[in-house]
């Protein structure tokens, strides 16, 4: 069964077989985004007035759906829900809940899969963008107050210029060993701060 544009039900003999027998040809489905699709996501998000907010075609540009008018159905099935806010850019990742399938009936379950992998992802560059703004601002202090001294400021400025670089450096372009090493902050901590 399935819902019409009108809201009428129909029933399609192909779903029900395609949901009733799995296809076992295509179960080794990755659902992880790519490096390739990170980076269209990042690049994207970098040119946007707000780039910690998703927009209607982040998902677009994610690979989640090859529909505009899809992504933006998305998009407000997210804000509707309240893992998206229009006035904060925070993910709520905590509004996923057991019902997520049934809010978002628009894609398939494996692009369900795909979009909550892309949310967490999305959830992740905002926290490294928090940890790397807040060691700009101290920088930024500790500058000023050797500025004021008359001290050296030549290693901070550089620290800050290199700061500012991994801000905007795309997900690809970071080291296996560098992504090892990142710590994110855990999930309890970011919570208290939204």
């Amino acid at each position: 069964m399935y819902k019409t544009s009108q809201g009428s039900k129909k029933f399609s003999f192909s779903r029900f077989i395609n949901n009733a027998v799995p296809n076992l040809a295509a179960a080794p489905r990755n659902d992880d985004l790519t490096l390739a699709e990170q980076d269209q996501l990042f690049e994207y998000q970098l040119g946007l007035p707000n780039p910690a907010q998703l927009s209607e075609l982040s998902y677009f540009v994610g690979s989640i759906t090859s529909s505009k008018t899809v992504s933006g159905q998305i998009h407000a099935a997210l804000l509707k829900n309240n893992v998206l806010s229009a006035t904060s850019p925070a993910v709520k990742t905590t509004a996923i809940t057991s019902k997520f399938a049934h809010q978002l009936p628009i894609i398939s379950s494996f692009g369900q899969r795909k979009l909550v992998n892309l949310l967490f992802f999305w959830e992740e560059e905002q926290q490294r963008w928090r940890v790397l703004g807040d060691e700009e601002k101290d920088i930024e202090t500790v500058l000023e107050g050797e500025k004021s001294a008359g001290g050296a400021v030549g290693t901070l400025e550089t620290r800050l210029k290199e700061s500012e670089g991994l801000i905007k450096l795309k997900p690809s372009m970071r080291s296996e060993m560098a992504r090892d090493v990142e710590v994110l902050p855990a999930y309890k901590d970011v919570q208290t701060q939204i």
